[in-house]
């Protein structure tokens, strides 16, 4: 997730998705996403990529094993081929600008999380109890459930502390669940902006909650036009500009519609790609698309 305090406010249609998925004996040619250099700066080809597998390239940069997108997620070479592969498959399918999902989530009946953040661990402990009692609120059959620092129970999903490059950014997942059905892991949060002194608990639980989304499978809720929340250039707009729209990059991520969510935009979404700075709980869409996926008792 990004900061930036102001958002357009301009009525764009947004859309809820789960991270997309392949079958992993799909095979891509080496054309498809060029080998990762050590430099951070992106290639056309790589920006082409990353585009490709629905995610915004403004921004997007290289880190080590994969890239940085949309400011908070990681993800490998081959988590883009198989992205790009699904998108493909599904992108004359089904409307546009709804909340959606598509493939993969986490099977898990509980998901265990754990705190490591030094000298700031009051402050990420107390803000991860917040988010995790946010999902637990809504009585669904899956339980997120938070170890103690010292446990010797393996978790699911760690959370830690991390320097960014980019002060602007204030977390980042490892990505989407993975095909046995296990959330990403880990999830890095800024220790320079949520460090030992932060006192806003519940903007940083909103923080912990999006990244926790993230993990478990859904992505940006302006994942289609990044200009809701950020300011970003839009994928279709990309394409355009790169006179590369007569193929199928150009088009929209393949999605499946989410019943009772909402056509239009909702700027309260605790999955916006970028944060305006204030508190966001889940919206009544929200719970309708989380229940969706991962149902109440």
């Amino acid at each position: 997730m990004k900061n930036y305090i102001l958002l357009n406010t301009k009525k764009i249609s947004i859309a809820l998705l789960m991270t997309v998925a392949v079958i992993a004996s799909c095979k891509k040619n080496n054309t498809d996403v060029p080998p990762a250099e050590q430099t951070s700066a992106l290639t056309k080809a790589e920006q082409n990529a990353i585009a490709s597998a629905g995610f915004s390239p403004t921004n997007a940069f290289k880190t080590e094993g994969g890239y940085i997108v949309e400011g908070d997620i990681f993800l490998t070479l081959n988590d883009l081929q198989k992205q790009k592969s699904y998108i493909a498959s599904l992108s004359a399918k089904g409307p546009k600008t709804e909340q959606y999902k598509t493939n993969y989530k986490v099977t898990l009946d509980t998901i265990k999380l754990k705190v490591n953040a030094g000298e700031a661990q009051t402050v990420f402990t107390n803000a991860t109890k917040e988010a995790v009692k946010r999902y637990n609120d809504l009585g669904l059959k899956v339980v997120f459930t938070l170890l103690d620092s010292n446990s010797l129970i393996k978790e699911d999903i760690l959370i830690s502390g991390q320097k960014f490059d980019d002060p602007r950014i204030l977390g980042q997942s490892a990505g989407f669940p993975s095909a046995d059905g296990k959330p990403a892991t880990p999830i890095k949060l800024s220790n320079t902006v949520y460090d030992k002194n932060y006192k806003d608990n519940n903007l940083l639980a909103t923080v912990v909650a999006h990244e926790i989304g993230h993990a478990i499978g859904f992505r940006h809720t302006d994942y289609a036009d990044r200009r809701y929340s950020c300011g970003y250039q839009s994928i279709a707009d990309y394409f355009r500009a790169a006179n590369e729209n007569d193929s199928q990059d150009g088009k929209d991520a393949g999605a499946i519609y989410i019943p009772g969510t909402p056509v239009g935009g909702e700027p309260g979404s605790w999955m916006l790609a970028c944060s305006d700075g204030t508190n966001r709980p889940f919206t009544p869409s929200d719970i309708v698309a989380i229940k969706y996926l991962y149902p109440a008792k």
